[in-house]
């Protein structure tokens, strides 16, 4: 547990509060994802992080990874009443400390380059996404994913 101006960082997945977790991440905007659906993806995650101010839940992050060769950082969400205030960065610093790789990829939406890029993150040219016909239309129209040959500026996000 780490605290410093009222915010505490924790790893605790059994007090963590899901539903308030699911509602930072539609307010975010991250995405929309139900609470026990986050619970057993931060279960299967290598780590997770949340930072809470007092008993509010404030914002969440975690990272997967093959625990041999490198991890992928994603679902950082921090409510936006916080954003702006170190939140996020505390939260990513956390997950970084802990993970043991050379290798750290990082899935985040349109508009946050710039946030990690103070991080030290880099852009990467090698990475593409396979999304299955059920999310790849919504996930183009978000900016998320690019068809072959759109080299347009990424959009907004919107959920």
């Amino acid at each position: 547990m780490i605290t410093d101006t009222g915010i505490t960082i924790t790893h605790d997945l059994h007090a963590t509060d899901w539903a308030r977790l699911a509602a930072v991440m539609a307010a975010a905007p991250l995405a929309v994802r139900e609470p026990a659906d986050l619970a057993r993806a931060c279960r299967n995650s290598f780590a997770a992080a949340f930072a809470w101010h007092g008993d509010t839940l404030i914002g969440g992050a975690r990272a997967v990874s093959d625990s041999v060769f490198f991890a992928t950082i994603c679902d950082v969400a921090v409510d936006p009443d916080w954003q702006g205030r170190g939140v996020g960065r505390r939260l990513v610093a956390d997950l970084l400390d802990r993970l043991p790789f050379d290798k750290v990829h990082l899935t985040a939406v349109p508009g946050t380059r710039g946030f990690y890029e103070k991080l030290g993150f880099l852009r990467q040219t090698n990475a593409m996404g396979w999304y299955g016909a059920s999310v790849r239309a919504d996930a183009v129209a978000r900016g998320i994913l690019l068809e072959a040959g759109d080299l347009a500026a990424p959009r907004t996000l919107a959920i």
